[in-house]
């Protein structure tokens, strides 16, 4: 079985077409990270270096954790490094690290606010199934019996308590730092968010953190079982070193390198282009049978006749006043189906919602003997559909 980690299950989470191009088939491409990853990166190095040399007395200076910054850029900038942000270079980002490590540093000067344990820590924990699971701790510090596990974000959005109190990565590796340490009363999930200059603070009972386990235990089940690895369109497309690979933008990118003369002979153009121009040319014309319907209803009205004659075609007109019961969305839904129920109707009109059991049924949310047994009854079927949007 693979070794599991916070980011390894994210990014299944995130797309599993991602997780399998970068986990199972192992693709190298040309982008090999982002400049976000990249400044990060620095980041943390650069406090990592301020907490180890602390441990021989030494501190360094502001001045000096910044140019240990700098130079670290320099040294290590790339061209490969991917910038999405239109209208931003380097250069802004390089600012906001120095930023970053500044407000940090006059924060926390003289840094002696806990008693140091690990920084960057690596190890693994064992989990409930025998699985393996990474552990990878920015900085772990105690004061006394409570603990701190620490976590530098260099994210543009601020982290609210919600998140906090529901982030699973900090609090997987609480199980390891109370496993580790027999005198842990306490541990504190701690996020220093450098962008904002503020921290929020998180804590688990005992209770939560073994479903917590429970939980992982069962995603890395559906990981290992997963046959379909579709691809998840998001915001973050747009961050994925994978995304020319992918089908739902390679077109895009081949496009991408064409010239104008060519782009509007691309066989995907034209097609999509008359795809586009026939279904807006279908949205009018039943715009216009609307009205058109609307008009002859008033028009057989008036003159009292349930059938209207054109050239060589009739319109029949049918009116009936039936009877509706209320829909799932009605208020009073619930009460109705309480009393078919009483009634004992329930079994002949109630009837399976199978698109809803179909997608719980390939999302693997049935577990174990139901699953299996479900799965007697399902057949493969190939389903082609057309979607038209914005690029």
């Amino acid at each position: 079985m693979a070794t599991y980690s916070h980011s390894r299950i994210s990014t299944f989470e995130q797309c599993k077409l991602k997780f399998k191009y970068k986990y199972i088939d192992k693709i190298e491409t040309d982008i090999k990270q982002t400049v976000e990853a990249f400044l990060g990166n620095l980041v943390h190095r650069t406090l990592q270096k301020l907490y180890s040399d602390l441990k021989f007395q030494k501190l360094n200076s502001k001045d000096d954790l910044i140019q240990l910054f700098n130079d670290l850029w320099k040294k290590e900038w790339s061209d490969e490094i991917l910038i999405v942000r239109e209208g931003l270079t380097q250069d802004n980002f390089i600012k906001m690290g120095e930023k970053f490590i500044s407000d940090y540093y006059e924060h926390y000067k003289p840094f002696d606010e806990m008693k140091i344990l690990g920084l960057e820590t690596t190890d693994m924990m064992t989990l409930s199934d025998d699985s393996k699971y990474h552990v990878r701790i920015d900085k772990l510090g105690c004061v006394g019996t409570t603990y701190f596990i620490a976590d530098y974000k260099t994210n543009s959005t601020m982290k609210d308590q919600a998140e906090a109190d529901s982030d699973r990565q900090l609090a997987m590796y609480s199980i390891w730092v109370k496993n580790k340490y027999s005198d842990v009363s306490k541990v504190v999930l701690k996020w220093h968010m450098l962008a904002f200059d503020k921290e929020v603070t998180s804590e688990r009972t005992d209770e939560e953190l073994k479903k917590l386990q429970d939980e992982t235990v069962v995603k890395i089940k559906v990981i290992e079982t997963c046959a379909d690895f579709s691809p998840k369109v998001s915001a973050l497309c747009d961050w994925c070193e994978f995304k020319q690979l992918c089908p739902k933008w390679k077109h895009l990118y081949e496009l991408e390198e064409k010239k104008p003369e060519q782009f509007r002979e691309d066989d995907g153009v034209k097609l999509a282009d008359e795809y586009a121009h026939l279904r807006t040319e279908e949205g009018e014309i039943k715009e216009k049978i609307e009205a058109l319907k609307d008009k002859i209803f008033a028009f057989a009205d008036f003159k009292g006749v349930d059938r209207v004659f054109g050239t060589d075609q009739k319109v029949t007109i049918w009116r009936k006043e039936c009877d509706k019961f209320p829909k799932t969305t009605d208020y009073n839904y619930q009460a109705f189906v309480e009393m078919i129920k009483k009634l004992g109707l329930w079994n002949e009109f109630s009837r399976i919602d199978t698109f809803k059991l179909e997608k719980s049924f390939e999302s693997k949310e049935f577990h174990g003997e139901i699953q299996e047994i479900l799965s007697r009854f399902a057949k493969k079927e190939k389903i082609k559909r057309i979607y038209m949007g914005k690029k």
